[in-house]
């Protein structure tokens, strides 16, 4: 890996597994370190920019201030701790494996950010006016983000992880929950492609609204394969939708409100509704409403722990369908990102 001062003039030290950069320009925290290249198992102290279209490769590292990607550049990360906040420049790509990020993680329209077994406080992604970038926000294979996810470009995927804050999909491509946890709300308006909740859990209330194409909640089909049944700790509205609505294996706790959409959604028999339902013909909403034993039996059973953790083997192909050319693209961006940075080398 090459760090190189961000500073006209510098100094480079490397001691005991700590790798600074100082200088006269000093940044906020003191020192800047500047990526392009790789580092493994080494302290960078202060903050730490990825210049433009620069590519840098950690492994083992923790970085102590804030981190910087800059436009077109590249962070892939294994096992790194990241001590700041995370902001990533339009078509800047991050990459994190088994890493944790203490901070917020932003992308302004970046080619995408990917959480793979990692963490971060909150997780935010920005369209920018006039970019033609197509970006991701994927959460995936037991990610955990402490607070919020809120992603109003591209494509937004939680597989498999844990949401402890609300989750919103605004103007997105699409919004998918597969086998995962939100503790807080779900919030899914504008989606071009609609969305999906399979095998899932929300606890607090959730509202479709204003999406096209497609919306599977709960349901086994038409876009997942779904054999489990979903929770939805609050009310659930589906409103003003001009998508195909599919609703089944679905418990709910509050009310549902099904108006205004076209086509009229589509409602299974395995629905249990603790609230009431409104939109339905009176014969459709009693059919949903759960009878009062079996209410108390589901609440009983969602309120569990073990109905609060992901599934460890999640059934998730179908989905993974739904972007498969988008994800060829980011595992070759992340193969491309590792390549360049090896070419730049370790550090001396």
């Amino acid at each position: 890996m090459k760090l190189i001062s961000a500073l006209t003039a510098g100094t480079l030290l490397a001691a005991g597994g700590v790798v600074a950069v100082a200088g006269p320009a000093m940044s906020s925290s003191g020192l800047t370190t500047r990526c392009n290249g790789t580092a493994d198992g080494v302290t960078i102290p202060g903050d730490l920019v990825v210049p433009r279209d620069a590519s840098c490769d950690l492994t083992g590292v923790t970085v102590t201030g804030t981190t910087r990607v800059a436009a077109g550049g590249d962070l892939v990360a294994e096992g790194t701790t990241f001590q700041g906040a995370v902001t990533v420049a339009e078509d800047g790509y991050v990459g994190l494996v088994d890493s944790s990020v203490a901070g917020r993680v932003t992308s302004r329209q970046g080619f995408g950010v990917t959480l793979e077994g990692s963490s971060a406080q909150s997780l935010v992604t920005r369209a920018v006016e006039g970019s033609q970038v197509e970006t991701v926000t994927w959460v995936e294979a037991g990610s955990t983000v402490g607070g919020l996810v809120d992603a109003r470009a591209g494509e937004l995927l939680l597989s498999s992880s844990v949401v402890t804050g609300n989750v919103r999909g605004l103007g997105t491509l699409y919004t998918d929950v597969v086998d995962s946890v939100v503790d807080g709300t779900l919030e899914v308006r504008d989606n071009v492609e609609g969305g999906v909740f399979c095998e899932s859990e929300v606890y607090g209330d959730a509202t479709y609204a204003g999406n096209m194409s497609v919306l599977q909640l709960g349901a086994d089909g038409p876009v997942e394969v779904c054999e489990q049944m979903s929770v939805w700790g609050g009310d659930v509205a589906v409103v003003d939708n001009d998508a195909e609505i599919v609703l089944d294996q679905n418990i709910v706790r509050g009310d549902v409100t099904l108006t205004g959409n076209d086509p009229m959604p589509t409602v299974g028999p395995d629905n249990r509704v603790r609230g009431t339902v409104n939109g339905m013909s009176q014969a459709e909403a009693e059919a949903m409403v759960a009878p009062q034993e079996l209410a108390r039996s589901v609440e009983k059973a969602a309120a569990s722990p073990m109905a609060r953790t992901a599934v460890e083997a999640p059934t998730v192909e179908s989905v993974l369908e739904r972007e498969d050319g988008r994800r060829a693209a980011v595992e070759q961006r992340t193969a491309d990102a590792e390549a360049a940075a090896a070419a730049a080398g370790p550090i001396a």
